[in-house]
């Protein structure tokens, strides 16, 4: 995978994660699951940004940023607070494996921003429930 083509895949999988996170942020109830609440509306707010930083990336390489889809399949039903967490956790391992992959193809700038990206997406899936990896991102090696 060529650094633009990471990149590129990179943004489209922030563009789901924006995506599926506003679906579970109009869903959960801040009232009654104040925690899980506030959890999506972080997990939005930090892919947003990560979406914006990535198109900006992809214009300084001189291209043009892969569109967003118009809607994009959840990764499992959502209907209550432990399905909505259960899509929160899906959503940071699908984005810490594109993060990882991302590394591997990557250098310089855009490789430390990847690896922070993975870092926070490893945490963030610890605070979901997920056990500890010791490579998050790549699965079973």
């Amino acid at each position: 995978m060529t650094p633009l083509e990471a990149l590129q895949a990179t943004l489209a999988g922030e563009y789901a994660a924006v995506y599926v996170y506003g679906v579970a942020g109009g869903r959960v109830s801040a009232s009654e699951e104040a925690v899980l609440a506030e959890r999506v509306a972080d997990g939005y707010r930090t892919h947003r940004d990560r979406r914006d930083q990535l198109e900006a990336m992809v214009r300084a390489a001189g291209a043009e940023p892969v569109p967003a889809d118009v809607a994009y399949a959840l990764p499992g039903p959502a209907g209550t607070s432990s399905q909505l967490e259960a899509l929160a956790l899906e959503v940071e391992l699908r984005c810490a494996a594109v993060y990882a992959d991302m590394v591997g193809s990557t250098s310089g700038e855009d490789r430390r921003w990847a690896l922070a990206a993975l870092e926070d997406a490893a945490v963030r899936t610890l605070g979901l429930g997920a056990e500890p990896e010791p490579f998050p991102g790549l699965g079973e090696l």
